[in-house]
């Protein structure tokens, strides 16, 4: 297992993916889902790729490139997690880094791709997606629209998404 990797999995394993009752941080989720879905739009527009459930897809896939089953099952934690759509991203987030560790060029070029989404979980936040739009908090980003915006860079360092909130 390879550095990057190993750290996914470690960050993966401290997050604690359960629901909770407040929404403290919704300011800084925005900041974070906005950075997401730009670097989601600029890997799809430099790709020339297109995906079935936007902003959710295989990493891997995109580059048609197999990952081994173990990669997924290291952090055993994701098996049980009953979030779909949060999975999803952990997943995508370990074919990365696998991939990073392998040399694949795009893998390291795209290795911060998931990491506004990494944060988001991290900070207690998560999010599902209902009737085209994803939901964090009390807030709805309608996916189709969020696609084809050119969308600017957010600051999603942890000064900043502090002194946001």
């Amino acid at each position: 297992m390879g550095q990057l990797l190993t750290k996914a999995i470690e960050r993966l394993s401290s997050i604690s993916f359960e629901d909770r009752e407040d929404s403290l941080l919704e300011s800084s989720s925005h900041v974070l889902i906005k950075e997401y879905l730009r670097r989601v739009n600029q890997l799809l527009n430099e790709m020339d790729a297109s995906i079935d459930q936007y902003p959710l897809f295989s990493f891997a896939k995109i580059l048609g490139k197999a990952i081994d089953e173990k990669v997924y099952r290291a952090c055993s934690k994701l098996d049980r997690l009953g979030k779909p759509y949060v999975r999803v991203i952990c997943y995508g987030y370990l074919e990365v880094s696998e991939l990073a560790d392998q040399g694949v060029g795009e893998a390291i070029q795209y290795i911060d791709l998931y990491e506004p989404m990494i944060k988001l979980f991290e900070r207690g936040e998560s999010f599902t997606i209902r009737q085209g739009e994803m939901v964090v908090g009390g807030s709805a980003y309608p996916l189709k629209y969020w696609r084809h915006l050119n969308i600017s860079v957010q600051d999603i360092s942890d000064i900043e998404l502090n002194h946001i909130e």
